[in-house]
């Protein structure tokens, strides 16, 4: 038994791309156990696999140790885990495996991949897949298909060493279950295969569910099956499909289950397909679908669908020839499609429409499968026609190209009259004319100038149907006068001579230019701003201000229709953010647009003063000077004492902490004049304003 199994082509080929739960482990990059359970009424199922080919080709020599504890028992949790046992498991010895490796392909594949001389696939000749996947590293191809099949066979999973069935379990208990490598002996690779563990109790266990959403799309002598797959796809790793001709009596649809050949990590699969054959189109089918889990277990039964087979029409009706007749609006109507479809036939229809995107109404309905020629009547100025074959099932139906048929037609409308109109103050122009009456009046189109001679343009995108227009117009420029006339044009596209000019004048509200702010300049706590007037004569500059800091309203603070183009606001406060706005009035009241606002923050620079009553006392007796003050202390982190005689320079003499406010100063001579300067250092960083003090001795 050493070549102990041939793995055959199309057996391979049906796992090659299956998405089973362990089939995808190769993806992981470092090397460990990954373990599922499975929970039954009686029993806890227990599968696992490594993730890497080289972690799979050491775990085959070393086995597995699998560990069994309890986690809680009685819906309590354990101080700690409990062990119930700890059992090696490996692969079953080879001699083992001949009577399941002859019931079972999937026991096959994996036992030659434990333990086969070689790993081929049979089957393919030069330049076939078999071929290129012979070249990929042997030991690679071992671990992929012993993973894929064992997700197809749980008993064969569990002869391999991967798969557990543990029926001693309560229900009243919950179990812990680690997986990790065994030891080999004399060697340390195996630690580098990281364990894992799961968690599982009886308690839990659920019915495997029924495949939902599951469809049938029945065509000819065959029938595209689908279902949900993205939902179950961690339950259920192949499907079983089942057909029967009486509803009753169901038989699977392949040896093998199904599995998902389109679902890879970058564009995950959301749904099953299969395609049937169906032997005719007059028989009822009847179809079921269950789901298999990784353990072998088969999942409950999905809605019966049924159907049968629809023929499709093998042939489309062609429009060959279109005549007009001397009749107005007539036309005959010729169609080409073979007499042997009459048989699949109900009838034909004629379809119409006044462009060729649509949509289509039935002109005449319930045409004879044999006829091949129509009058028509009740032709407008654009046809777009099509002839659609109707067959004996109601979803058959083939519709020819479209034709298009246009009678002749040179008469123009009539010129519009009568035109009338009005622009009100926002510019909103408002016009009539009188309504044209010829039966093939299609609409207007409208023309539109700013100058007298000025060749019009047209601001219709197409013809409009009613005698109205609305337009809007800029009335704040310097032409004074708007120029509009109409053409009338019919469903053939004649046009009428455009209309007299309506001449319509636009009413006088172009308000002045805005001034603009050239600039501003704080100083002394004053704001002196400048802006460059507006160009309309005579117009009145206001200027408004906003307190954004208070969040006051606009006041007008200055007004001036004179020449002045600056103004100095002196009521401020410190500390403040202000906004400007200035605007100009012209002589009719029309205000020009809002200027850009100028917005300032009026920043007191100036130290404020927190040394107060500075004071001294001169004692010549004892030849010193004493100063004292007055301070919030609670605010003030220090204080330096800068001292000066008359015309030199100040140096620093003390510096003392927030809590004492006197100082003596036994260095001083007589008839000499001292300054003395305290600055206060705050808390909050920064200084206070110097205080100063002029002593003569």
């Amino acid at each position: 038994m050493k070549k102990l199994f041939a793995v055959s082509y199309l057996l391979i080929v049906n796992f090659l791309v299956t998405q089973g739960v362990f089939s995808q482990v190769k993806e992981l990059h470092q090397s460990s156990v990954q373990i599922l359970a499975r929970v039954q009424k009686d029993k806890i199922l227990l599968r696992w696999a490594v993730t890497t080919a080289n972690a799979w080709k050491k775990t085959n020599k070393s086995g597995f140790t699998l560990e069994k504890y309890v986690l809680s028992r009685d819906g309590k949790r354990l101080p700690s885990l409990e062990k119930v046992w700890a059992k090696k498991i490996q692969a079953a010895p080879i001699e083992t495996w001949q009577e399941i490796v002859e019931e079972d392909n999937n026991a096959a594949i994996i036992a030659q991949a434990l333990f086969g001389e070689s790993f081929f696939i049979e089957g393919g000749s030069e330049g076939q897949l078999a071929d290129i996947y012979n070249l990929v590293n042997e030991n690679e191809q071992r671990f992929s298909f012993s993973l894929l099949a064992a997700d197809m066979s749980f008993e064969a999973a569990k002869k391999a060493g991967w798969g557990f069935e543990d029926t001693d379990v309560k229900l009243h208990e919950k179990y812990v279950y680690k997986i990790k490598p065994a030891t080999i002996e004399n060697t340390s690779e195996i630690v580098k295969i990281k364990g894992t563990a799961t968690i599982a109790s009886i308690k839990e266990y659920e019915p495997l569910p029924a495949p939902i959403d599951f469809q049938g799309i029945f065509g000819d002598k065959n029938v595209i099956l689908t279902w949900e797959y993205q939902l179950f796809k961690t339950i259920y790793t192949s499907y079983n499909l089942e057909r029967s001709e009486d509803g009753v009596n169901f038989t699977s649809l392949s040896k093998e289950p199904l599995v998902n050949l389109n679902d890879k990590p970058e564009a995950p699969a959301k749904r099953m397909f299969y395609i049937d054959s169906l032997a005719n189109n007059t028989k009822t089918y009847y179809y079921r679908v269950n789901g298999i889990s990784p353990f072998g277990e088969k999942g409950l039964y999905s809605t019966i669908i049924s159907g049968e087979g629809k023929p499709i029409l093998p042939y489309t009706p062609r429009v060959f020839d279109v005549q007009l007749t001397k009749n107005t609006n007539e036309a005959i109507i010729t169609w080409e499609f073979p007499e042997k479809g009459e048989t699949l036939l109900e009838k034909f229809q004629l379809l119409i429409a006044p462009v060729d995107k649509g949509p289509y109404v039935v002109a005449v309905d319930n045409i004879s499968p044999q006829q091949r020629k129509l009058t028509y009547s009740k032709l407008q100025a654009s046809n777009y026609v099509k002839i659609k074959a109707i067959g004996k099932d109601p979803k058959q139906e083939k519709t020819s190209f479209s034709t298009l048929i246009q009678p002749l037609d040179r008469i123009p409308p009539a010129i519009p009259t009568e035109l009338s109109g009005k622009i009100d103050s926002l510019g909103v122009v408002h016009i009539t004319w009188k309504q044209n009456i010829e039966p093939d009046f299609l609409g207007y189109r409208v023309f539109r100038s700013f100058l007298k001679d000025e060749e019009p343009s047209q601001i219709t995108v197409s013809p409009i149907s009613q005698n109205s227009f609305i337009d809007t117009v800029t009335v704040k420029n310097l032409n004074a006068e708007v120029f509009y006339s109409i053409v009338a044009v019919d469903k053939r596209h004649n046009h009428s001579e455009k209309s007299e000019v309506l001449i319509l004048e636009k009413p006088d509200v172009i308000p002045p230019t805005a001034p603009v702010f050239s600039g501003y300049k704080i100083k002394e706590g004053k704001i002196i701003i400048e802006w460059i007037p507006s160009s309309e004569e005579k117009a009145t500059h206001v200027l408004l201000r906003e307190n954004l800091t208070e969040k006051k309203e606009l006041e007008t603070v200055f007004s001036t229709n004179d020449t002045i183009h600056q103004y100095i606001d002196t009521k401020l406060k410190s500390n403040n953010r202000y906004r400007y706005h200035i605007k100009a009035i012209d002589k009719s009241g029309l205000t020009s647009p809002p200027s850009t606002p100028l917005t300032i923050e009026m920043i007191d620079l100036t130290p404020k003063e927190y040394i107060k009553g500075l004071d001294f006392v001169v004692n010549r007796e004892t030849n010193h000077i004493e100063l004292f003050w007055r301070a919030n202390k609670d605010e003030i982190a220090e204080y330096t004492i800068y001292k000066q005689l008359k015309e030199k320079q100040p140096s620093t003499w003390r510096i003392l902490p927030a809590e004492i406010k006197n100082a003596i100063d036994k260095e001083v001579s007589p008839n000499e004049t001292y300054i003395y300067h305290i600055r206060a250092t705050l808390k909050k960083g920064g200084y206070a304003k110097v205080k100063t003090i002029e002593i003569k001795f």
